[in-house]
């Protein structure tokens, strides 16, 4: 996908300002054809799990946009001379694979976590198996990178929402190609309460559909969040969340009492 001449020029400013303030900031595109898309999922699946139509496919254009422009905006935040270089290999990267069907059993994976230095006695990895185990319903997070602003208030309002997650027998996980170490100085910083996973070279990433290469700095993970249900099956995939960082735990909490209630 590469966003029209305005768009791209429009995203190019606004990366080149992000990275001149140097702020940590999200990059957000906006269409200016239609600025609902603010407010709607950018991907919705069918029963079959497929895009059910033409508009599913424009969908998925912007779906991507919007992820590689949160992605390049946490390099272009280190205010780097190269920051031309990567506002234009964002613009020309995408996803790399598909997201898993709904109704269909989620990709298994097993990834060191950001508790194994915490407890000597404590698993130093994470896996499905291990988290179908505890016969909970899991809401498995996707963020590109701790630390960043988008990921620090996501990542906040999950903590300030798990005792309801709790009492709707549900736990979080939250996966990103960031360092053990990283994430753990992360976890400790914002005193989160679920573990964070790393998902070096992006294997899981790509499993979930949720990876997005760019040119020269590897594999990250798109922000993107996954209902699983204690049977270990996609339920429902949050694919527009960049857009709606803010209220993004409320619409997942939402949607699990709604899974809930068809069980």
């Amino acid at each position: 996908y590469v966003a029209p001449f305005t768009s791209r020029r429009r995203l190019y400013t606004s990366f080149q300002n992000s990275a001149n303030e140097n702020e940590n900031v999200d990059a957000t595109i906006f269409d200016s054809n239609d600025s609902s898309n603010q407010s709607k999922d950018l991907y919705e699946y069918d029963s079959a799990g497929s895009s059910s139509s033409r508009r599913g496919f424009f969908q998925r254009s912007s779906a991507n946009a919007f992820a590689v422009a949160s992605t390049a905006c946490a390099f272009l935040t280190t205010g780097s001379s190269s920051s031309h270089t990567i506002a234009n290999a964002a613009l020309l990267s995408s996803s790399s694979s598909s997201v898993p069907p709904l109704n269909t059993p989620a990709p298994d994976f097993e990834l060191p976590n950001s508790r194994n230095n915490d407890d000597e006695m404590a698993s130093t990895t994470t896996s499905l198996t291990s988290l179908l185990n505890t016969k909970k319903w899991t809401v498995l997070y996707f963020y590109p990178g701790a630390f960043t602003s988008g990921c620090t208030l996501e990542a906040r309002n999950f903590q300030n929402d798990l005792p309801t997650y709790q009492q709707l027998n549900a736990q979080i996980v939250g996966i990103s190609v960031d360092s053990i170490d990283k994430n753990s100085e992360f976890c400790a910083a914002e005193k989160l309460e679920f573990p964070l996973l790393t998902d070096e070279g992006g294997q899981v990433s790509k499993l979930y559909g949720t990876s997005l290469s760019l040119p020269g700095f590897g594999t990250f993970s798109n922000r993107q969040t996954y209902v699983i249900d204690p049977r270990g099956d996609v339920r429902w995939v949050f694919l527009d969340v960049d857009s709606k960082i803010p209220r993004h735990s409320g619409d997942v909490l939402e949607k699990l009492r709604e899974l809930q209630q068809q069980e």
